[in-house]
């Protein structure tokens, strides 16, 4: 991959994004990418901290003066999505694409980056983060885990999402929670099968099952002051046979709240439910957590430091009245530390995020761009 792409000082920023995009990597699998992004910025004159939580990386831009130190990420995985597309970048990886638009998020702060290495901060320190592995919303926390990142005294945090359906170059911010906490619960429930002339030599599942999906289907109704969501998204009861009577079930759904505290004690209740269920029936549970991301939640300062910004400008603002259902794990970041979670319009008629047509609109890499430079500006001169 390294050889395919450009990594010299004149960094042609929509070629660099395309080439990203032929050359996708998924989530824990970034390498070439990771080596990439680090050869970029070293051809800047920047020095890449590598090997951060897994794959991510950052660099430091320091001004030697005091101040205030600012991170701005961008993340770099892909999706396991099989491409549909005609333009002359799709993806050379088969059954994997940039179908959300980190190859541009990247692409982006590379374009900060080549800024800030010319125009430093006048105090403080700004800091330009790139994470792997957001889409399975583990990335974010392995880097901020590392010692490398937590020792840094970090006072704010940006990041922006490129948004289909909202015109391009909007910007679209929301205070308090900006995206959902959401997280895939898996519930197994294993009793025991019998011939189905003889259903009570076994141990059905058959009814908690039942009662599960009811308890789930009306689990958000506990939640009036918060936003919440439960989807069923799969259920099984036993074999495809009429000769056995079931002894194991499975059931899936996605929670989503806009409220963290809401979303905790919602895996709490249902936790306590399936525990209740199996004692009940005789059964064995099991519950897996799949991609739990926590709720992006703005601070009110920065969500008016960002939209004074875009209105500097000249960048159209949107205020969202309900927070975004989809999840973002920039929210561990916002959990640690004091920002705000924005995107940017990519066009009204524009492919939805994780569809196979998906392409970033190279457009707004330099509206993305002055958003963060102008941030910089604003609270480092």
């Amino acid at each position: 991959m390294s050889e395919q792409l450009t990594t010299t000082p004149t960094f042609d920023a929509i070629a660099f994004r395309q080439q990203l995009h032929r050359f996708p990597e998924l989530s824990g699998n970034e390498v070439n990418t990771s080596q990439v992004i680090a050869t970029q910025l070293a051809s800047f004159g920047l020095e890449p901290v590598i090997g951060v939580g897994g794959h991510g990386l950052f660099c430091v831009i320091d001004s030697g003066k005091p101040g205030q130190t600012t991170l701005f990420r961008a993340d770099f995985d892909a999706l396991p999505i099989t491409e549909k597309a005609t333009h002359n970048h799709v993806s050379h990886h088969d059954g994997i694409m940039h179908a959300c638009g980190h190859d541009g998020h990247t692409v982006s702060l590379l374009k900060v980056a080549k800024h800030l290495s010319v125009n430093p901060p006048q105090h403080g320190k700004v800091i330009l983060l790139f994470q792997p592995a957001e889409e399975t919303g583990t990335g974010a926390e392995a880097m901020i885990r590392d010692k490398r990142l937590a020792e840094q005294p970090i006072d704010n945090v940006f990041a922006y999402h490129n948004l289909p359906g909202f015109p391009l170059h909007e910007v679209i911010i929301k205070d308090n929670t900006f995206a959902c906490a959401s997280v895939g619960a898996l519930v197994s429930l294993k009793g025991k099968t019998s011939h189905a002339a003889r259903p009570e030599n076994g141990i059905s599942p058959t009814n908690a099952m039942v009662e599960l999906i009811g308890f789930l289907q009306s689990l958000a109704d506990n939640y009036q002051d918060a936003f919440c969501l439960v989807t069923i998204v799969h259920a099984s009861l036993g074999e495809e046979a009429f000769g056995i009577a079931p002894g194991e079930a499975k059931v899936m759904a996605t929670m989503r709240s806009e409220c963290n505290h809401a979303f905790s004690d919602m895996k709490r209740r249902l936790t306590s439910k399936v525990e209740q269920l199996a004692a009940q029936h005789g059964l064995e549970m099991e519950i897996t957590w799949d991609e739990p991301f926590n709720a992006a939640v703005n601070s009110s300062s920065h969500v008016e430091l960002v939209k004074r910004v875009a209105k500097q400008n000249q960048l159209n603002v949107h205020q969202l009245e309900e927070p975004m259902r989809w999840s973002e794990d920039f929210a561990e970041f916002l959990t640690q530390w004091n920002g705000a979670l924005f995107c940017i319009g990519s066009g009204e008629a524009h492919p939805e995020l994780h569809n196979p047509d998906y392409d970033f609109p190279d457009e707004i890499l330099e509206t993305a761009g002055t958003m963060f430079i102008g941030l910089a500006k604003e609270l480092h001169g």
